[in-house]
């Protein structure tokens, strides 16, 4: 699963595949599912975050924004760019030199929920 998202004034793309765990678990030691589930606020907030269809779906956005780990979020963008690109630099270098939008703004970006809600669920 790919997308290319905003961050700043740059295009930076993102890949989640099974090299997106190893990734996730070598930078911050710990598993990649169980984060996402606690970034998300559960299963529960995961299946509304996929039922988003914008920014329109204010009651929706949110409940999830109140649930939301913006940590965990920035660790899963560096986990799929490193996935995308292994000459990203480690998270915490990377992070002070990106100018990462707001954690709404990057819901709303295309394809960025399907990543999120990749890292727990693929529908074949």
């Amino acid at each position: 699963m790919e997308a290319t998202i905003n961050i700043g004034e740059e295009k930076v793309r993102l890949k989640a595949n099974a090299i997106t765990a190893i990734h996730y678990k070598n930078q911050f030691k710990s598993d990649i599912l169980k984060d996402t589930l606690n970034a998300m606020g559960g299963v529960e907030a995961i299946l509304k975050l996929q039922s988003l269809e914008g920014a329109e779906d204010y009651e929706k956005l949110q409940f999830l924004l109140d649930e939301i780990d913006t940590v965990l979020i920035y660790q899963f963008v560096w986990s799929w760019a490193k996935t995308a690109d292994r000459n990203v630099d480690p998270f915490y270098e990377w992070i002070s030199n990106v100018d990462m939008p707001p954690v709404t703004e990057l819901l709303l970006e295309d394809g960025f929920v399907e990543l999120l809600v990749g890292n727990v669920y693929r529908k074949k």
